[in-house]
């Protein structure tokens, strides 16, 4: 006790503060700037983009005779450089970000992830803040050329700056999806096809963002700043884009948490959470501009997700582990809640029913209370086909849990997923190939062949077959639900009885 005493009235106020300011820092971004900077790899990008700027520059000054008259300039040689860093952040940043991780998730270096007494969600944001620490590095080194433009006329400072933040935002949410697929446990094979879709996805935001970019400076927002609409595009933008990020982010801390941890209830509670928000601005959006076109992407968004999650669900563990059941809580208002979002397959199954039909409640509820809005038709109709999507999928995820729990028991339910989507492309396909084999003809196919997409989830638009698809999803989603039952009901007991036991 006395050592620890003069250990601490030997600190000073100052190397007090410097201590615990060192204790915060997450020690995987020390580690990984650390090697940042002594990486002759990023060191060699970094002089060959800048050299890359200079003699981009240094061509259209030689090149362009004019260049002094024309007022186009600024704006043209900022686009010429803006695009040169948007590609080379973009490739090389995230590139380096997921591959790194990629290699301490193999199977080589997995035993060293689990072991280590640093959280999962600190690894994560260690990766990501030094993705943004090396992004933000070679923003601030491109700084002094694309503010060099700016004397050269056709552009606003306040234009330049929105379309660098613009650029910043695209480059850290790049990162941040190739840290989310570096995090899948998959193997190298199906990590490469997935990094080649991320490259096609990162093309099609470079295309949007160098596009968006050029027509706002073209444009000029340096007289706009005071204008409501430009701010409304701005809280848009970054709703979407912290909505994007924080998904991304817990789903990456699920996926390097340990199978018996309970790792499903971040995702569950942020998305609730985000669910809430992004109504709450749908709405407001919607009540404030007299249209339905805001909700219609907010509930077209989740319902895509939800029905990821129904997959997702089904092939959670039946049985709660001890880490999960360490995390339950004492209180009992809480405790009904726990069940409804903590890990387990009955319990993801009943959080995605739930929040499909709340948001189909919520859709619901404003076409009926604001008819007159523009638009309306396009919410009600996308709702609709959204929700019997899921309806759809709701069954074929029943089926597949039935079908590995009593036929197929030896298949682990980490493969429920599997024997699902093989159901849905089985209920997708076979009944309208058993009628365009059979009962083909030209009155066939302009009239009634609706009626044999009866097992498509995507089904909807066809008019004539819509009471059919709707009755025959809703009766046998009750029937597999009267199947399932028993098992839900056994797992909440289970449930209850296992927090009674803590």
């Amino acid at each position: 006790m006395i050592a620890e005493r003069s250990i601490t009235d030997s600190i000073s106020p100052k190397e007090g503060l410097a201590a615990r300011i060192s204790d915060w820092l997450n020690p995987i971004v020390i580690k990984e700037l650390r090697q940042a900077v002594q990486s002759r790899f990023v060191v060699a990008a970094l002089l060959i983009l800048l050299t890359i700027q200079i003699v981009a520059v240094g061509i259209y000054l030689l090149a362009s005779r004019d260049s002094l008259a024309n007022f186009d300039a600024g704006r043209t040689v900022f686009m010429l450089l803006f695009g040169i860093l948007l590609a080379v952040s973009m490739l090389f940043v995230p590139l380096y970000t997921g591959v790194r991780l990629a290699a301490e998730r193999s199977e080589t270096n997995l035993d060293l992830l689990f072991i280590t007494t640093i959280k999962p969600r600190s690894i994560i944001a260690g990766k990501l803040l030094a993705a943004v620490t090396l992004a933000g590095l070679i923003f601030s080194a491109c700084l002094p050329f694309l503010t060099f433009t700016y004397f050269l006329r056709g552009i606003d400072l306040p234009s330049m700056m929105v379309a660098l933040a613009l650029g910043f935002a695209v480059v850290i949410l790049c990162s941040q999806m190739a840290i989310f697929i570096a995090c899948m446990p998959i193997n190298r094979a199906f990590k490469f096809m997935l990094g080649l879709l991320m490259l096609i996805i990162f093309l099609s935001g470079y295309t949007a963002t160098l596009a968006g970019s050029g027509d706002m400076i073209m444009r000029g927002i340096g007289s706009r700043l005071g204008e409501s609409d430009f701010w409304q595009w701005v809280g848009i933008f970054a709703l979407n884009f912290a909505g994007m990020l924080g998904l991304l982010f817990v789903l990456s801390v699920a996926m390097i948490t340990p199978p018996s941890a309970n790792r499903a209830l971040p995702v569950r509670l942020y998305l609730t959470i985000i669910w809430m928000l992004g109504a709450a601005a749908a709405l407001t959006g919607s009540q404030v501009e007299g249209t339905h076109d805001p909700v219609v992407f907010w509930q077209a968004a989740f319902n895509i997700i939800f029905a990821l999650s129904l997959f997702i669900s089904v092939s959670e563990r039946d049985q709660p582990g001890r880490r999960v059941l360490r995390d339950l809580p004492d209180s009992g208002l809480k405790r009904p809640l726990a069940f409804f979002l903590f890990s387990g397959s009955a319990s993801g199954l009943l959080w995605t029913s739930a929040m499909v039909a709340a948001t189909y409640g919520v859709c619901w509820m404003w076409w009926t209370l604001f008819p007159a809005f523009s638009n309306l038709g396009d919410l009600v109709g996308a709702t609709r086909w959204f929700t019997v999507m899921n309806l759809y999928l709701y069954c074929y995820v029943l089926s597949g849990a039935l079908l590995r729990r009593y036929l197929l028991a030896r298949i682990g339910t980490e493969w429920t997923w599997l024997l699902a989507a093989v159901l849905t492309a089985l209920g997708s396909i076979v009944p309208f190939a058993f009628g365009a084999l059979f009962f083909m003809g030209d009155q066939w196919w302009s009239d009634i062949y609706g009626k044999w997409l009866v097992g498509n989830p995507f089904a909807w638009d066809v008019e004539a077959g819509r009471e059919l698809y709707l009755s025959v999803s809703a009766a046998a989603a009750v029937l597999l639900t009267a199947l399932t039952l028993p098992w839900f009901l056994e797992r909440a007991k289970a449930f209850r009885a296992e927090i009674r036991d803590q």
